[in-house]
């Protein structure tokens, strides 16, 4: 029987692994020895029970039927719900050329088959001991101070004493100073890296409070437990109201720059309040600060920003074009979504899809980039540029809802716009999860009118092509990238292009790159690609200007001269 150090009840372990026969035996063990079990026989199934279910621990083979271990490793490291989830390889290679790159994706540790089941018990608990090691150092805030002169006892006691005196201070204020996302980061990223935040946040703020000791300024700072601080300014010479604000404005910028910890990239969202004596007669009143303090910065939570954005229309489309490989000319553009917060550069969705998601954002957020891809749609045509297609995302949520076909009618009709010339891209892991709702869907859109697409398609869905009525396989870009160097991946790109011509299903290659990657897409006679080779994402000004340059040019891509570039936007071959 395993000695366990670390406790394991309500300890959840998901194995992601094709053999079945050895996916029952692991589970079968891990439950005897008291372990909660869940099992996933390919890596987009894994992927998706990880982030719903968020096991304690995954066990997950190198080699799976539609996707490799290391890009489950990829996908649970960047996603906040997985990030932090130990993850323990396991490989049938005798050799170690897989143990360096499962490692840099984010491994921690790595076995080689045949496993035996006392090995991987004491690989899990080495792991498990770990996490608990971590979890003691950083206790919650609650139950243990920040280990720092911060202390929430000796600098509240001190803090009083120095209240009872201010009375006679010429100036003096209050700042409570709240990492707002502390929720957010604790449920997304988990409580060992919500600590480390507070820490970071704690060392910025005693660098802060040497700053204003230099300019004569005192501060006591006291860590009120959770995610609250509060420094109290007292000096012997009166602060203007405006430079008090504006130096709430400075630490505020201050503390929200993002932080890599772990290499992870978390951005902390701030709120101080400033509150004048006359405002604050007790310490207690703090729990509650008046709504009228000087310098009362609500900010929003981060889901609460974007919900307004969607709203205020502070999103943007962009629009990469696709290019057809035989006369090189424009043929259609992928709408993808930027926010445009003020003040700053253009967020890409990777850093806000999951909180859309994770807030119940993804029906209007979807809804949002559908409706304004149409009516750029129905703008082209008014321009004569009837011939070029839209191409769409559609998430998870929009493939679930019962409402989205008919939503998706409306809007075709208020725009006015022809529904073939619409591409809807639904993403393999969602067909392959559930094939019944995508045939059901699939041939609902094809009956009305729509073009359906496959979009990052490698071939976990190849087996089911026969069966789903789509018009176009877009190509993982797995596939594509140093194609020219990889003959497997050439192999398994021709077979699909092959399978595609014989089903009359158009392919697009996605993400190319290189003019070598481009030659081989041509030899192995995909219909069209899109990537930075050609031109990124632009708006749609740039697009326009794009694409009345490409009609009026030769067909450069079969003469083998390359593309020309759009004025300041794409990359120039």
């Amino acid at each position: 029987m395993l000695m366990s150090k670390t406790p394991i009840a309500q300890t959840t372990i998901l194995v992601i692994d094709d053999d079945a026969d050895l996916a029952a035996v692991f589970c079968e063990g891990l439950r005897l020895h008291g372990f909660t079990t869940l099992s996933a026989s390919t890596g987009q199934a894994g992927i998706q029970l990880a982030q719903q279910q968020q096991p304690q621990l995954i066990v997950c083979d190198i080699r799976l039927p539609d996707i490799s271990g290391y890009k489950v490793l990829k996908n649970l490291r960047s996603h906040p719900t997985t990030t932090t989830i130990p993850v323990i390889i396991l490989t049938g290679q005798e050799n170690s050329n897989t143990f360096r790159p499962s490692m840099e994706q984010g491994a921690d540790d790595y076995l080689n088959k045949p496993i035996d089941l006392s090995g991987l018990l004491r690989a899990i608990q080495t792991q498990l001991d770990k996490r608990a090691q971590l979890a003691q150092h950083f206790a919650p805030a609650t139950n243990k101070p920040v280990p720092s002169q911060l202390s929430t006892s000796a600098s509240w006691q001190k803090l009083k004493e120095q209240f009872d005196h201010i009375q006679q201070a010429p100036w003096f204020s209050l700042w409570i100073i709240q990492l707002q996302n502390y929720g957010d980061l604790y449920a997304g990223y988990g409580h060992i890296l919500g600590q480390l935040v507070l820490q970071s946040i704690r060392q910025q703020l005693c660098q802060w409070q040497e700053q204003w000791h230099q300019l004569n300024v005192e501060v006591t700072l006291t860590y009120l437990g959770k995610d609250q601080f509060v420094a109290f300014l007292h000096a012997p010479e009166p602060m203007a109201e405006a430079n008090c604000k504006t130096a709430v404005e400075t630490l505020q910028n201050s503390l929200q720059q993002p932080l890599i910890i772990n290499n992870h990239r978390l951005i902390p969202i701030i709120d101080i309040k400033a509150i004048p004596y006359p405002q604050v007669t007790t310490l207690e009143s703090l729990a509650m600060p008046k709504s009228d303090s000087l310098s009362a910065i609500n900010q929003p939570s981060l889901a609460e920003k974007l919900r307004q954005a969607i709203q205020q229309d502070e999103l943007q489309l962009y629009f990469q074009p696709q290019v057809d490989l035989t006369s090189g000319q424009i043929i259609g553009a992928e709408a993808l979504v930027r926010w445009n917060i003020p003040g700053e550069s253009p967020k890409l969705p990777i850093q806000f899809i999951p909180v859309a998601e994770e807030n119940g954002l993804m029906i209007p957020l979807g809804e949002w980039i559908l409706e304004t891809a149409l009516q750029q749609l129905a703008q082209w045509a008014k321009l004569q540029r009837s011939g070029i297609s839209m191409a769409v995302n559609l998430s998870a949520h929009q493939f679930r809802s019962r409402y989205f076909i008919e939503r998706l009618i409306s809007m075709v009709e208020t725009t006015g716009v022809n529904p073939i010339m619409i591409d809807l891209e639904f993403p393999e892991h969602l067909i392959i999860d559930n094939l019944g709702r995508a045939k059901f869907l699939l041939t609902e859109l094809q009956e009305r009118g729509f073009s359906t697409a496959i979009d990052d398609f490698s071939s976990g869905s190849l087996s089911h092509l026969q069966y789903l009525p789509v018009n176009i396989l877009k190509l993982d870009k797995c596939f594509v990238r140093a194609l020219h160097q990889n003959r497997s991946n050439q192999v398994i790109v021709r077979a699909i292009m092959e399978m595609a011509r014989g089903l009359n299903i158009s392919t697009i290659a996605n993400g190319v790159e290189t003019a070598r990657e481009l030659s081989i897409l041509k030899q192995l006679k995909c219909q069209s690609m899109q990537g930075y080779l050609f031109s990124p994402a632009i708006k749609a000004a740039d697009f326009e200007n794009l694409l009345m340059e490409s009609c009026q040019q030769d067909s450069t891509l079969s003469e083998g001269r390359g593309f020309r570039s759009p004025p300041q936007t794409a990359i120039k071959i």
